[in-house]
């Protein structure tokens, strides 16, 4: 067996070093308090990124100024909760497959396909503040409608990375804003570029009913792959909350910068997206 990579041993370090303070923390417990474990939890430690064009969930959203549709597959829950000690802690698991989709009557053809899988370990601080971490990997391919039909050539796009994030909640004004980013340990093509800065935040000015209210986010990352060149998203909506953290959004976005689809990483993207999401 090959030994592992310099990067990669790195990369679990700095995870077990971010981790291991807050879990032997919380294993040490209150004095007085006791521990409690929880299945499934329905809060979330830590909020929905909404406007990023990897978010985990299940939607559909039209370009309107082309014959692209993008299908997103998945979802992100929260497995297993320990609390009463300093922090709070979940673990849970995400996993979406991302489809570029181009509609050329009569067939709809599927040109991109995009896998996401996240395990997100999260800290509850205080009740405002909470922060990220965990392992994921992401990879691009070219579906055979790109192949075949649009004579698209894949290259070899992967990534297994380590998140650090951090997330402010501001209950009074229903905002909350987050910044950090994710180190990749293990990077094609561009093996030697391994950084990606996030930052973006979200408001709820106004309800319209209960259950619903309107929203609006925003989601920039910066690739050192792409140069920084930045990947902009503007979403705004409305969002109709459901039982255990589960919702349905209505959205409008705006996405511009480089291209979202990692077989495309070298390229720009505009698009103006009408669609419906399911959070579960």
């Amino acid at each position: 067996m090959a030994a592992p990579s310099r990067p990669g041993t790195l990369a679990f370090v700095l995870l077990f070093l971010m981790i291991g303070p807050g879990v032997a923390a919380l294993i040490a417990g209150t004095p007085g308090t006791p521990l409690k474990f929880r299945v499934l939890p329905e809060e979330r430690i830590f909020p929905r990124i909404h406007a990023s064009g990897q978010a985990h969930q299940l939607g559909i959203a039209k370009d309107l100024g082309s014959r692209q549709w993008f299908g997103d597959i998945g979802g992100e829950r929260p497995l297993f909760e320990l609390s009463g000690g300093p922090v709070d802690v979940q673990a849970g698991i995400g996993a979406t497959v991302h489809a570029g989709i181009l509609r050329k009557p009569p067939l709809l053809q599927v040109v991109t396909v995009d896998f996401v899988v996240d395990f997100p370990i999260d800290f509850r601080i205080t009740q405002e503040l909470s922060i990220r971490t965990g392992y994921g990997h992401f990879s691009a391919h070219i579906a055979d409608d790109g192949i075949e039909v649009l004579s698209l050539h894949p290259i070899n796009y992967a990534k297994d990375y380590v998140t650090l994030l951090g997330s402010y909640r501001f209950p009074e004004h229903h905002a909350m804003v987050y910044a950090g980013g994710r180190y990749d340990f293990h990077t094609l093509p561009a093996r030697d570029k391994h950084l990606v800065a996030q930052v973006g935040g979200e408001i709820q000015p106004l309800q319209l009913f209960e259950g619903c209210r309107l929203y609006a986010a925003v989601d920039f990352r910066l690739k050192e792959e792409s140069a920084w060149r930045a990947i902009q998203s503007y979403q705004a909506g409305c969002e109709l909350s459901g039982p255990a953290a589960t919702a349905i959004r209505v959205a409008y976005t705006f996405r511009t910068g480089s291209d979202d689809r990692g077989q495309f990483f070298d390229r720009t993207l505009t698009a103006s997206l009408f669609g419906v999401y399911i959070d579960l």
